[in-house]
């Protein structure tokens, strides 16, 4: 049984074993609260911290599953040495609502780290997370999809580094969930990230999109819960042999970049979107990837999009309405 409520100040992030925790944060003036799952497992033995994070964003449903399931059937005894901290679902009023950001305060949880004590309820959390967790952390995992917005790939991620002992870390860790698609992106994409937040802090960090259109992909899930089981076992948590979960069939995971957002597809009009080529095409550039067709004015074609570089298709804009300026496709080439 989950304990009802436990203060922040009272997790036991040390002693050897398995449990969970409700972590409370006041929303409103008559004391409301969000409660925010935790769950911890140590071995007797000291080693490496990992952090397994899922629901940042509340429409984005495999990270959540897939940890939810490792936590319900890994033995804590099987830890050899270190420490496991899993945040299964971080934005909770998000997740309940199914919407990308808070319904309480408006903010978009990976856009507010490191957080602020003083701040609103998704900016309180985010501090939470950068003083307690991501502070005891050596790995950081964030489980991501493409929500309700993109149709998107399946793939690990990290961004862009030039440190290149920082970059074959990432590159491992992220290779080891066995996704056919492992994308380099900048840091650049916005403020407050919390992968952004884990790297300054000095963590070996990665992302991942596991799904798209707020459902539960199957082949998400088991990437979410097995890639973080790789993960304890190459930093020593679990003695057990890798388990192999790339795709049958699949003939190399391939590494790929999409660095400069000024090269992302996007609508020089708006209407509504027709795409041209599927999820992980090769396409050259000056390919048709996309049409724009304006219904106000029937009878006119539509307007091709083009690829401005050649690479795979690693994300399509899921709903069809477009507004001019929106990203309809991002491509990324392969670099290693």
């Amino acid at each position: 049984m989950i304990p009802d409520i436990t203060p922040v100040n009272q997790v036991d992030w040390d002693r050897a074993g398995g449990r969970w925790y409700h972590l409370p944060f006041t929303y409103d003036h008559t004391w409301g609260r969000v409660r925010v799952p935790l769950y911890v497992a140590c071995a007797a033995q000291p080693g490496a911290t990992i952090v397994a994070i899922g629901g940042t964003h509340g429409d984005e449903y495999e990270g959540p599953v897939g940890l939810k399931n490792l936590i319900r059937e890994l033995d804590p005894a099987r830890l050899v040495a270190g420490r496991l901290i899993v945040i299964p679902v971080l934005n909770v009023p998000a997740f309940r609502a199914a919407r990308r950001g808070s319904p309480l305060d408006g903010e978009n949880m990976n856009r507010v780290f490191p957080g602020d004590a003083s701040g609103t309820i998704t900016q309180r959390i985010a501090r939470f997370v950068t003083d307690e967790v991501l502070a005891r952390a050596d790995v950081v995992i964030d489980l991501h999809a493409g929500g309700a917005g993109f149709e998107i790939i399946r793939c690990m991620s990290f961004h862009q580094v030039d440190d290149p002992a920082r970059y074959a870390e990432f590159r491992e860790t992220s290779l080891l969930f066995g996704t056919p698609f492992v994308l380099i992106y900048t840091g650049g994409m916005g403020t407050g990230l919390l992968t952004g937040e884990a790297e300054t802090m000095g963590k070996i960090t990665i992302g991942s999109e596991l799904g798209f259109g707020a459902s539960t992909d199957r082949d998400g899930v088991r990437w979410a819960q097995g890639g973080v089981l790789n993960v304890m076992r190459r930093f020593g948590l679990l003695a057990e042999p890798f388990v192999d979960l790339v795709p049958e069939g699949l003939d190399r995971q391939r590494i790929v970049s999409a660095t400069d957002i000024d090269r992302y597809v996007t609508a020089s009009v708006s209407g509504i979107s027709e795409p041209l080529v599927p999820l992980g095409a090769f396409v050259r550039s000056g390919q048709p990837v996309a049409r724009i067709h304006d219904f106000e004015r029937i009878d006119e074609p539509p307007v091709e999009i083009l690829a401005d570089g050649d690479g795979y298709v690693m994300c399509r804009k899921f709903r069809a309405a477009t507004e001019q300026g929106e990203v309809v496709m991002v491509i990324a080439e392969e670099v290693d």
